[in-house]
């Protein structure tokens, strides 16, 4: 048996533990409550459009004819889903000017294409998979899943700090918006985004072989170094190829019309 006085942190520090694993339990155990921890689509949507600002004070947004490709392609994509699929966002698609080989989506529904990724891609099919990909992330509320479970372990751990009384301090984590900008994804996650992506882009009439030149492109992009950011985000392997691959073969001997250049 340990007594109070044998035990390191004392009493008081010990019932503290006791109520955090209890918290812990709570938490686990309770499914129902589990939604309280996810963003709501109007928060969603809300800090999205903040952190939409956010880039848009950093990068420099262009509007040339580069641009109105990136919009018409993001449309066309969103208008192949079903009504149920597309869901209460705002999409709304940006292109940077940076040299910066990425692109991403805030929850909510903005899309942000960078130039030192487009500049790189042969095809609007190309495009497609890259901007398909990053739709399915909205639509499927990745940041917000994703969020919920960190609010979630977060939770446990701030029942314990403030139980045993640690300064504030530990108490206060990154802001919210430099998590939506850095967060990054599962594996099941970025399978799923290139799975319905693909399926997106063949939907509205793109050729799914522009998603594998994407991957040649990453892949030349990256030049023997760390590789472009967009692959920091979304880890380019051969098995994620070969998925692909595998998905289009899937799609039988359909005929898919020919690749189309992308504007200049």
């Amino acid at each position: 048996m340990i007594t109070t006085q044998s035990h390191p942190f004392g009493w008081r520090a010990w019932w503290a533990a006791c109520m955090a694993v209890l918290a812990l339990s709570a938490v686990t155990a309770a499914p129902v409550r589990a939604d309280m921890f996810k963003p709501s689509e109007r928060d969603q949507a809300k800090l999205g459009d903040q952190a939409a600002q956010e880039v848009m004070r950093k990068y420099r947004v262009l509007h040339d004819s580069r641009a109105r490709r990136v919009e018409d392609v993001g449309n066309r994509l969103v208008d192949a889903l079903p009504s149920k699929e597309r869901g209460p966002w705002d999409y709304r698609f940006y292109l940077i000017d940076s040299k910066e080989v990425n692109a991403f989506a805030l929850p909510g529904g903005n899309v942000f294409v960078f130039t030192g990724l487009y500049d790189r891609m042969r095809t609007e099919d190309e495009l497609a998979s890259v901007m398909g990909h990053e739709l399915t992330h909205v639509r499927k509320e990745h940041w917000a899943n994703a969020a919920a479970k960190q609010k979630k372990r977060q939770t446990g751990l701030l029942v314990l700090l403030g139980l045993t009384r640690a300064p504030n301090g530990w108490q206060s984590a990154a802001g919210l918006l430099d998590n939506l900008l850095s967060l990054k994804y599962s594996r099941s996650e970025e399978d799923q985004a290139d799975e319905l992506g693909l399926q997106d882009m063949v939907a509205a009439g793109y050729n799914p072989r522009g998603m594998l030149d994407l991957f040649q492109t990453l892949k030349a992009a990256s030049g023997g170094g760390g590789g472009p950011a967009f692959l920091a985000d979304h880890p380019l392997t051969n098995q994620r190829i070969d998925r692909t691959q595998e998905r289009i073969d899937r799609l039988g001997n359909r005929n898919f019309r020919a690749e189309t250049p992308l504007a200049r």
